[in-house]
């Protein structure tokens, strides 16, 4: 598990190889890992989910740039959604020091302070100064602030990153965003404070695109990594399935009822576009980008049977690759593209299986549980996300099968169960990693609404957070970074 997140390349900046350093071994701890010792007939997934420490970070809010005017909407917007990107990137503990107190103040007037166990510290005071002393004892190494001035439509944001152990500038810049583009600008900021801080690319400038039913049909909808800015790409009505971004993130790959079952459709995002890939009338399951963007794979259905090709993007070329008896379907590349994990069921049981693309070393990868699909390997190489199905006690008394999201390596062992650890939480299925593998979107029914809702949590099954939560929402798709 030592090259789970690889070595980020040094930087010159002492702060930044620090960070980098506490980062490398935040994740290479080691798996707990449970195995059922189960004597029934099927063995349940039974393992432990495990933490990870992050890297504490001071978020002072950005205020107006001396001798300009306060506007409420854009210093919310910038302060909430950089605030948000920072915590979601799964690399910071960010320390806020925005939260109003009236502890310590001349004459009741509020200072901005955080509780920590039975002690309450002070950050700043009336005035805005930062205690930074106080903030390096608490072993906060960096601190994040900024300023901006509104000009009409216009806005400029200067942000500032600072060394609380040298009281150096370690980074400062500005950018310029209107009103329809604020948003996007502050998580292009974020992502810059990642790299800066990280050597690797933030991903909050990333979108999504799932399947809802929010206006009754079910359609493509894409939105911010972060559920906002949702857009409507499809409107024919049809029953859609496994949609899948193009590495360049301007192409989605689906499979639609438009024209016929399960037929494979390409949406061009630039153009609006929508071309149908003819294969003969057979049925397409679960298309999927290869990393270079020159080809699909997908499972193609004749009599009863799936099996896997490799295509061209015309539909012509077909390539064989998984041929054998049963069903062979939801493929998946490794990031190098030499590799595809996917789910079969050739002996009796749904399992994964690795195969090499010439169609050599074809070995089963999962042995516990009696249905183990929808799998997704990370970027990063190490670690396959998938969905396991364990058996649970139905509402009438009778076993009924509960769906959780699990991790391993690529060769099946440390196994590690991401949701459902601490008690039911509904079916967990659908999931997809960020681009950075820090973060898996899936797709859950835990509100008990009886609709499924888009959530998100870091690769270790912590942080669980909602992300798409109006409509029935499924199979959501995490895109590329931009270029």
């Amino acid at each position: 598990m030592g090259s789970r997140h690889g070595r980020p390349e040094m930087r010159k900046n002492r702060n930044a190889w620090l960070l980098r350093t506490l980062l490398l071994a935040a994740f290479v701890l080691p798996l707990l890992v449970a195995r059922s010792a189960s004597g029934q007939d099927e063995v349940n997934l039974s393992v432990q989910a495990r933490v990870s420490p992050r890297i504490p970070i001071a978020f002072k809010p950005f205020v107006p740039r001396e001798g300009t005017a306060f506007d409420a909407a854009v210093q919310d917007t910038v302060n909430q959604v950089l605030m948000r990107d920072l915590s979601f990137s799964g690399v910071f503990a960010v320390r806020d020091l925005s939260i109003p107190a009236r502890i310590g103040a001349d004459e009741g007037s509020p200072v901005l302070t955080e509780s920590d166990g039975d002690t309450t510290y002070v950050f700043m005071d009336a005035a805005g100064e930062v205690d930074l002393e106080l903030l390096r004892k608490l072993s906060v190494q960096v601190m994040v602030s900024g300023t901006y001035e509104v000009s009409g439509p216009r806005v400029e944001i200067s942000v500032r990153l600072t060394d609380l152990g040298t009281r150096r500038t370690i980074m400062e810049k500005g950018y310029a965003a209107f009103d329809l583009t604020l948003r996007r600008i502050v998580h292009l900021m974020a992502d810059d404070i990642v790299f800066q801080l990280t050597g690797d690319r933030g991903t909050a400038q990333t979108r999504v695109v799932f399947i809802s039913q929010r206006s009754g049909a079910p359609e493509l909808y894409i939105s911010d990594y972060d559920g906002f800015n949702v857009r409507q790409l499809t409107r024919d009505g049809a029953r859609k399935y496994s949609p899948n971004w193009s590495p360049d993130g301007t192409k989605i790959a689906y499979t639609s009822y438009r024209d016929g079952p399960h037929e494979l459709y390409i949406l061009d995002l630039q153009s609006g576009e929508t071309g149908k890939v003819p294969f003969g009338g057979r049925t397409v399951l679960s298309p999927r980008w290869s990393p270079d963007g020159r080809h699909l794979i997908l499972s193609l259905v004749t009599e009863g049977v799936s099996r896997l090709y490799i295509s061209t993007l015309d539909g012509s070329g077909l390539i064989p690759l998984a041929t054998g008896y049963g069903i062979n379907v939801s493929p998946s590349w490794s990031p190098r593209g030499d590799q595809v994990v996917y789910m079969s069921d050739r002996l009796t049981q749904k399992h994964l299986y690795v195969i090499n693309i010439d169609g050599s070393n074809d070995h089963r990868i999962t042995f516990e549980g009696g249905y183990n699909g929808s799998p997704a390997w990370s970027p990063r190489g190490d670690r396959i996300s998938f969905v396991g199905g364990d058996l649970a006690q139905g509402r009438r008394g009778g076993p009924r099968r509960v769906f959780n999201i699990y991790t391993c390596d690529v060769n099946g062992s440390n196994l590690v169960k991401l949701t459902g650890v601490r008690g039911p939480e509904g079916d967990n299925v659908n999931p997809t990693w960020s681009p950075d593998g820090l973060h898996i979107l899936f797709s859950s029914d835990r509100a008990r609404s009886g609709e499924y809702q888009i959530y998100r949590m870091s690769w270790n099954g912590d942080d669980v957070h909602p992300v798409i939560t109006e409509g029935n929402n499924r199979q959501p798709s995490w895109g590329p970074r931009p270029e």
